[in-house]
């Protein structure tokens, strides 16, 4: 049997590596073309643009969405008790103290204020988190940890030295 010159490839083409090299932009083949023969040059790493659209902002579409539902939850936490209402509702029992500076002419209207914005404010909060890259989970456990610390500022104004 006669082989037919070109079928078997050369001994240095018989290589099983890949050689691939990397996609560079102009910006650094034109960087790299510059650069002294022997010295690598380090590409620079552009951060992208922070982009907030408007499908980014579900959170506060659902905080505005349960907003409807709040008075129905404070009458059911009221029946479970005292501590389930300082967890879910903190900024609501929050206005009703005067001792975090809030004026007596605005003290009967903040709570209920306070109860209509608590969901859309953690929506947005819940958005900017979501939005630097964290996770669903580390946004609810944020807001987890901002009920905790408002309960917790609740227990110091009610049960704290006078």
């Amino acid at each position: 049997m006669q082989q037919i010159a070109g079928t078997m490839p050369e001994q240095k083409f018989r290589s099983t590596k890949k050689r691939v090299q990397p996609a560079q932009s102009l910006k650094q083949t034109s960087t790299a073309s510059k650069a002294l023969p022997g010295k690598k040059v380090k590409a620079k790493v552009e951060a992208k643009p922070m982009s907030l659209s408007l499908v980014s902002f579900w959170p506060v579409g659902v905080g505005l969405f349960l907003c409807g539902f709040t008075p129905e939850w404070l009458n059911l936490a009221q029946q479970a008790g005292i501590w389930a209402v300082r967890f879910v509702f903190p900024l609501t029992l929050l206005a009703t103290h005067t001792e975090i500076g809030i004026n007596a002419h605005w003290a009967p209207m903040m709570p209920q204020i306070a109860l209509y914005a608590q969901l859309p404010l953690e929506g947005l909060l819940t958005t900017f988190t979501l939005a630097r890259g964290r996770s669903l989970k580390s946004a609810i456990m944020q807001l987890v940890l901002v009920h905790a610390v408002a309960g917790f500022v609740l227990w110091l104004i009610t049960f704290g030295p006078k």
